[in-house]
């Protein structure tokens, strides 16, 4: 379910579902091709950047199992390297090169 669960009839306790971040995490851990065009293409122009040597290392009670692990690690990594391109680049990471290379 993505949107908003009814906590009570008060319109101002609106809350996410729980499953929409999960959805959200998901798609971002999927995006494997962007993360390794995105790390390639700033080792191009930038050869001292360190963008590929961020794990994004979760805490061990954030998940219960090996695949949410690396779906989260994932997730942590690309919005590292985001806010890294977005910093040398002048084009947005999103929507131009994420959802091209997660859609090819």
């Amino acid at each position: 379910m993505i949107g908003y669960q009814p906590q009570s009839s008060a319109i101002e306790e609106r809350a996410l579902h729980h499953s929409t971040i999960w959805g959200m995490l998901t798609w971002l851990g999927s995006l494997c091709a962007a993360l390794a065009q995105g790390r390639q293409q700033i080792q191009e122009q930038y050869p001292g950047s360190a963008c590929h040597r961020f794990v994004g290392a979760v805490a061990p009670h954030k998940f219960r199992s090996r695949q949410r692990e690396q779906l989260l690690c994932r997730s942590r990594q690309l919005l590292h390297l985001i806010a890294e391109w977005e910093g040398l680049f002048p084009q947005k990471f999103f929507p131009r090169f994420a959802t091209r290379s997660g859609f090819s």
